[in-house]
């Protein structure tokens, strides 16, 4: 059996969270690379290849009403099969194209000119001429994902009709692996998951924050922050009513998921406010990942598939363990003053005239950390509540470049929406 190459376990997390988005899949990730293996093996065992491929489209390209215009191969064998891996192709192109298209396997001899030139890259970088194709598609639910690619039948000049009928039964084999490996997935994140949006809860991300944090102290790197509110999103709800409101948070859940470096993770903090975290990220690369952020859900028509084509806006606070939260006792603490500064800062964003990013102001003997009490929120859509690190008087951080001195917000005063 020749050698078969997939993905990075991180990049290949991207493909398959089609029900449940996520930034990382670290207690899965030996299974799904498994899997996959396991799945081009038992295809060149079938019907004997000279090469083979899975090519999947990115789940996240649907969302807004798009179409996927590219499939990427995250599994292949054959040939220097990683040089295949990662390999884009037109979702319209060639008889990959065509069985994605239609959703109906095919088999050609590769005959036409058009064919010829699709695959030139991928003979190119395999090193193998295409005599002969099978393609069969993966389909979850009623929507095809992708598609099971064999290429020159060994021993044989084209694939047969029994092998044709063959592969169709196997991909039926694959769609429902998959989609049982997804269930599992989805099963294990429903605890620390939003229903709504898809990205992490709230009690996930202090958990998860107190672990960054101690991480990030043991290698002595830093730790970023980004808090986000969106502007008037009260005005959807009025204007949309709240089913629509509450699709636009889901859209702007996936948004946000597609738009985070890999091994950034992001919650939902309650209602229409978020946050990230950024291991390993100084406040100068935090402040460039909000503004980012700020630019793609200033460009996004949201609910274009019903044509609301809603527009948002987002202010967004940003702090880092280096250079804003003194130190402390325990993580808690640390926890707590992060998330404070970050806050303040957000709601200065507001305060100055929203969709805009603020960092917070340097830590100072004059701002220590304040002790709050250990209650995490149960309820995401409580927005009133105090919450771990924020207080009812947030500390203001001033616009880029930071201001020179936090002040105090008056206790009680409503946040600007």
């Amino acid at each position: 059996m020749p050698s078969i190459e997939t993905l990075p376990p991180e990049e290949l997390a991207i493909f398959l969270m089609r029900y449940r988005r996520g930034e990382t899949l670290d207690r899965f990730e030996p299974r799904l690379d498994y899997f996959l293996r396991e799945i081009l093996s038992k295809a060149n065992e079938f019907v004997p290849s000279e090469s083979g491929a899975i090519f999947l489209d990115d789940p996240r390209a649907k969302v807004f009403g798009r179409r996927s215009s590219q499939l990427t191969i995250i599994a292949a064998f054959g040939g220097p099969s990683t040089q295949l891996v990662g390999l884009k192709l037109n979702s319209e192109d060639g008889v990959v194209g065509r069985v994605y298209s239609s959703g109906r396997s095919t088999r050609s001899n590769v005959a036409e000119e058009l064919d010829r030139e699709c695959y030139r890259e991928q003979e190119e970088r395999s090193g193998i001429k295409t005599r002969s194709l099978l393609g069969v598609p993966v389909i979850l639910g009623n929507s095809v994902c992708g598609v099971l690619q064999l290429v020159n039948r060994l021993g044989h000049d084209s694939y047969s009709e029994e092998e044709h009928t063959l592969m169709e039964i196997f991909a039926g084999y694959i769609s429902s692996s998959i989609q049982n490996v997804l269930d599992g997935i989805r099963a294990k994140e429903l605890a620390r998951r939003d229903d709504l949006t898809g990205l992490f809860n709230d009690r996930y991300f202090h958990l998860r924050l107190r672990e960054e944090i101690r991480r990030a102290e043991g290698a002595s790197s830093d730790l970023a922050l980004v808090f986000l509110d969106l502007d008037h999103f009260k005005e959807i709800n009025d204007r949309h009513g709240h089913l629509e409101g509450s699709r636009t948070l889901h859209e702007l859940g996936i948004l946000l998921d597609s738009e985070i470096p890999p091994g950034a993770i992001a919650a939902r903090y309650g209602g229409d406010e978020f946050v990230i975290i950024l291991p390993g990220a100084n406040v100068l690369r935090a402040a460039e990942l909000a503004q980012q952020l700020q630019k793609a859900i200033g460009s996004t028509h949201f609910l274009a598939d019903v044509d609301a084509r809603i527009s948002l806006t987002a202010s967004m606070g940003v702090a880092t363990l280096s250079d804003h939260v003194p130190p402390a006792d325990n993580n808690q603490q640390r926890a707590n003053a992060l998330i404070r500064m970050a806050d303040g800062a957000m709601y200065r964003a507001k305060a100055e005239g929203r969709n805009r990013v603020v960092v917070a102001p340097p830590k100072t003997k004059e701002y220590p950390i304040a002790t709050f009490s250990r209650r995490e929120p149960s309820d995401a859509t409580d927005r009133g509540t105090a919450q771990p690190g924020r207080g009812p008087d947030p500390r203001i951080a001033d616009d880029l470049p930071r201001a020179a001195d936090p002040l105090r917000d008056n206790p009680g005063e409503r946040r600007p929406r």
